[in-house]
């Protein structure tokens, strides 16, 4: 008997899931970026810092590509406003080595994901119809990574 991989399990999970729980999987994956930063700066490990940075600023941008101001254009640029915020926050911690800017970041993704925790609870979490401000991927799926 073959035991499924954390890998192939995560695979599953995001080829099978629906754009709003994708969403929230990005925002999780973002926050674990951040917080590996600042475990990073901890241990004086300044270039793992500077990429789980780089990745947590990747993340953000797949979170802005995938908006859709045709389904709610204010809606949609408010959530845009959001995640730039949280982007300048983080070139601005890079900058000044901020803990204090990395935990700004967190908070606000904290609030975000509070919020797709909740359409994931309205809208269900498996492949359906895309969440009301998201764009769908030609092939259904997100290309940002989600792994720590």
């Amino acid at each position: 008997m073959s035991h499924a991989s954390p890998g192939d399990y995560l695979e599953t999970e995001v080829m099978t899931a629906a754009p709003q729980k994708l969403h929230l999987m990005l925002i999780d994956a973002a926050i674990r970026q951040i917080n590996a930063t600042r475990e990073h700066w901890k241990s004086d490990n300044h270039e793992e810092a500077v990429e789980s940075l780089i990745h947590s600023q990747r993340i953000l941008t797949e979170m802005l590509c995938g908006l859709n101001p045709k389904q709610d254009k204010d809606l949609t640029s408010k959530v845009a406003a959001v995640y730039l915020f949280v982007f300048r926050t983080l070139q601005d911690a890079q900058a000044e080595k901020s803990e204090e800017k990395l935990q700004e970041a967190i908070s606000v993704l904290e609030i975000e994901r509070e919020t797709w925790q909740k359409v994931c609870m309205e809208l269900g979490t498996k492949r359906a119809a895309p969440a009301p401000h998201m764009a769908e991927s030609p092939a259904g799926t997100s290309t940002a990574s989600f792994e720590a």
